[in-house]
């Protein structure tokens, strides 16, 4: 497996179930990553508007508020922020209806571990170079 360094990227995961929520922080805590938890759509849309934000893992079966709310949200403000939806519900259209309202990439439950961490890489590194080639 590929090693990441994503050392000073802000990594927002709203995620309202405790066995993702360890893996993810199992998983992304070796990248050196800084990992922002939100649990519901406020609090997400919350420290969205408080936060640098790098890179979102969007759950879309939240509690309280779609997370479909927070992509579409999040998308009013920022259109090039990378966002991966998650969900382990793949019911009819969601994944179409991920990608009509802006998602960057969409990974369906149960994540393996490459399949998480190639995919915010390739996210988080794209950005790392097309920052130095417009330097």
């Amino acid at each position: 497996m590929k090693q990441f360094d994503f050392n000073k990227k802000n990594i927002l995961i709203v995620e309202d179930t405790m066995t993702s929520s360890r893996f993810f922080d199992a998983a992304l805590s070796r990248t050196n990553a800084n990992l922002l938890w939100a649990e519901d759509a406020d609090e997400a849309i919350k420290i969205f508007d408080e936060e640098k934000v790098d890179l979102i893992l969007l759950d879309l079966n939240l509690l309280t508020t779609s997370g479909f709310d927070v992509l579409k949200y999040i998308r009013k403000k920022d259109k090039n922020i990378p966002i991966i939806v998650q969900t382990a519900y793949i019911l009819s259209g969601e994944e179409e209806m991920s990608f009509k309202l802006g998602a960057s990439d969409f990974i369906a439950k149960p994540i393996k571990l490459n399949q998480l961490i190639e995919t915010v890489g390739k996210f988080l590194n794209q950005k790392e170079e097309n920052f130095t080639e417009s330097v």
